[in-house]
């Protein structure tokens, strides 16, 4: 069948497309069933998937309801329904206490196939709002159905499309051989046979003469003799261009600058070049071959400026134009040059080309670079520093503006030279006024945190002023300013950081202590009162067992007392859960949100929250401190962040237990904490006394400072009453003080204000 088709031994193209056509075909008929099989297999795995959640959108619930009734015959009607689903083989309900799983009921078969989707789900009943874990569901199902349904399909679509590739691939390479490959082979051995001296010879394909419309071969053929026609032009000028090449080169070959000669073209190919380019690393051959054209050998930083500045040159009409730029030299080095260039217009007056002499101009650069940088040195010192450097005259016009001024108010030199301190630095011009007529006196002033708004928040900032001694600066100053805005908020950090070091004494503690066996109690009370329960199925079979009457005996703990008993470890175990939830809620990140709150609220949930606080390393509890409440009636809410004034008043409180475990009282005095309210014009006032050890007066005084501790290493670091004091007085805009006798207690005293 090939040979009444002419195949020739070296048409191996013929053959290859047969091949790569039988191949590609083969590739997307598998891929395409691949993804037919992959639909099926999504398909039906997703119906078995919505099946399980089927199971626990609709069986789960009411199983367990059934479970908590033991009602297991409602509980097996259930198993059934589930093993209806698609792909369900077996289910089972397992009853879950302190042993192993007991398995009470069970539908189906368990596959012993490894296709299996296995889903267990937690069976709970909610009871007086607690969630009571009765067990677990089992569901298995089976993917071997699946599989089997894929088989078929597969040797389905794999027969019939392996005979409908045949059958194609073997249609498309007669027609391809008919209408492409012998055109191919006859070009080719036209391509064998032309040369330089053969290019007279034109190429004609052997094909109908009752061709009317023209394709792509009469292009191709078209494209060749144009090509022809064009070798033998371009080899004409060729000729023409070598010789006067030769001619310029031997006018300009002993000169110091090099002549060029450019295309009006991308990138400027070169059409004549002085063979003294070696100066460069470059030989003129390679701009004559188009190798390398002139836009090839411009420094990158300097390209874009020079192919816009010759644009802008050219459209402006000019005919002689000077540029200065940087071109790279063979050996990878740099060098500055300058260039006259002529503008070359045909007689129309479009251009055509350029013209011009290239000179290396290196040293001259490097002598005027060196002057620049040594002019510009004590500027780029003065840049060079971060904070802002601001100098002025006699009269407070600016004479000096370093980088970090302009970054920082966005007025460029030029903007602001000449120009008052008033008109450049307004939100600082009250602090600089006056710090500059102090500064006249020759003396270094500064002014630390001034603070000022800056995009609706506040900056702060420390101003030195250094007076000129210079004669010429007419008495000016140099002004330096440093932003501290970040040193501030690194302050408001530490109300963070204690807070957090209360939360370790307090939730850490309560969680790890309490929630532990909190669980264990309730899940133990749950437990039992299932075990106890006459209902299940399970108790009645023991309790026949051992001959026990399960309902008398229920009779028993009522009298007894028993069931109070666990209704009672159930509230107890509630209380410590709503303990702990209020140490979480405290712990909490506060976002200085302010909300209107009564002072009674934060002082009792203060002192809940310190009354739970008990540790033996501390020595101090709560439980043998009395605490008198005098709380004013009707006091106004304020304006507070909960959390923040929260740490303030346990923190006090802390220190006065801790105080009050450090005395030794008599049998008369008892350890005490009185705690007060009143409207005090318009301020709350808080106060918080003790009659502990007290403190001396040089302790007193300097117990707001930071680190500042009496007690022991490892006992505290110095930091609880200074972040208080920073949190009423910066965060509040409140008071903060404390009164102390050595040996009479001590009373800290709050004053929040009233806003309106």
């Amino acid at each position: 069948m090939f040979d009444s088709f002419r195949f020739k031994k070296n048409q191996v193209l013929s053959y290859r497309l047969l091949l790569y056509i039988v191949l590609c075909s083969t590739v997307f008929t598998l891929l395409g069933t691949s993804v037919q099989l992959w639909l099926d297999y999504k398909n039906d795995v997703s119906d078995i998937r919505n099946g399980m959640q089927q199971v626990e959108g609709s069986y789960v619930n009411t199983i367990a309801a059934s479970l908590w009734d033991i009602n297991i015959e409602h509980v097996r009607i259930q198993l059934e329904g589930i093993l209806k689903l698609p792909g369900m083989r077996y289910v089972e309900v397992s009853e879950t206490s302190f042993g192993a799983p007991d398995v009470m009921v069970n539908a189906g078969y368990m596959p012993q196939d490894e296709s299996l989707i296995k889903r267990k789900y937690e069976l709970s009943h909610e009871v007086d709002g607690q969630r009571v874990r009765l067990g677990s569901l089992t569901a298995v199902a089976s993917l071997e159905g699946v599989y089997a349904r894929m088989k078929k399909r597969v040797l389905v679509i794999l027969m019939t499309q392996a005979v409908k590739t045949f059958l194609v691939s073997l249609f498309i390479i007669v027609i391809i051989h008919y209408m492409v490959t012998r055109h191919l082979q006859g070009l080719a051995e036209y391509a064998r046979e032309v040369d330089i001296n053969r290019l007279d010879q034109e190429l004609v394909l052997k094909r109908s003469k009752n061709r009317k419309k023209v394709d792509e071969f009469d292009m191709v053929v078209k494209a060749f003799n144009d090509m022809r026609r064009n070798l033998i032009r371009d080899i004409a000028e060729r000729k023409k261009v070598e010789e006067a090449l030769r001619q310029s080169n031997i006018i300009v070959e002993n000169s110091p600058v090099v002549l060029f000669k450019w295309r009006a073209e991308e990138g400027w190919p070169v059409s004549l070049v002085s063979e003294n380019v070696s100066q460069f690393g470059y030989t003129a051959a390679e701009f004559m071959a188009g190798e390398r054209v002139f836009a090839d050998i411009l420094h990158p930083d300097d390209r874009g400026r020079v192919l816009e500045e010759v644009k802008d040159h050219t459209r402006a009409g000019a005919e002689h134009f000077r540029q200065e730029y940087r071109i790279i030299k063979a050996d990878g080095s740099s060098a500055w040059t300058e260039d006259s260039t002529v503008v070359n217009r045909d007689e129309k007056g479009q251009v055509v080309g350029y013209m011009g002499i290239v000179m290396d101009t290196t040293e001259r650069k490097k002598a005027e670079n060196e002057l620049a940088n040594l002019r510009n040195l004590l500027q780029n010192i003065i840049d060079s520093m971060p904070s802002v450097l601001v100098g002025v005259d006699g009269e407070g016009r600016v004479i000096q503006w370093n980088k970090s001024a302009q970054e920082q108010t966005g007025l460029s030199w030029d903007e602001v030279k000449g120009l008052t301190l008033e008109e450049t630095l307004p939100e600082l011009k009250k602090e600089i006024g006056e710090l500059l007529r102090t500064a006249r006196k020759e003396d270094v002033v500064e002014r630390n945190k001034v603070p000022f708004s800056e995009d609706g928040a506040v900056h702060y900032k420390d101003v030195t002023v250094y007076p000129l001694i210079d004669e010429q600066s007419g008495g000016g100053s140099v002004i330096l300013i440093d932003d501290v805005t970040m040193k501030s908020k690194l302050e408001e950090m530490m109300v963070q950081t204690e807070k957090m070091m209360s939360v370790g004494g307090l939730a850490a503690g309560m969680a790890h202590e309490i929630n532990n066996p909190l669980g264990a109690i309730l899940s133990g009370v749950q437990g039992a009162e299932r075990r106890l329960s006459p209902n299940l199925k399970k108790n009645q079979e023991v309790a026949a067992e051992l001959g026990v009457d399960l309902g008398r005996f229920q009779v028993y703990m009522e009298r007894r007392g028993i069931t109070g008993y666990l209704r009672g470890i159930s509230d107890a175990g509630r209380r410590a859960a709503r303990i702990v939830r209020n140490m979480l809620e405290f712990s909490r990140k506060s976002e200085s949100t302010r909300a209107l709150y009564e002072v009674r609220e934060i002082m009792e949930k203060s002192l809940d929250l310190a009354s739970n606080d008990y540790d033996l390393k501390k020595k101090h509890d709560f439980k043998t401190i009395d605490v008198f409440r005098d709380y004013e009636q009707d006091l106004p809410g304020i304006y507070i962040t909960e959390t923040e004034v929260e740490q303030v008043l346990l923190n006090i409180l802390k220190n006065a237990a801790q105080a009050l475990s450090e005395k030794q009282f008599s049998k008369q005095e008892r350890p005490s904490i009185w705690l007060r309210t009143r409207r005090d014009g318009d301020y709350v006032r808080i106060e918080i006394e003790d009659n502990g050890p007290g403190m001396p007066e040089k302790v007193r005084k300097r117990v707001f400072e930071p680190f500042f501790t009496t007690k022991q290493v490892g006992v505290g670091t110095g930091l609880g009453l200074s972040v208080s004091y920073f949190i009423i007085t910066r965060n509040h805009n409140g008071e903060f003080f404390v009164e102390a006798e050595e040996g009479k207690g001590t009373r800290f005293i709050i004053r929040l204000p009233i806003e309106k």
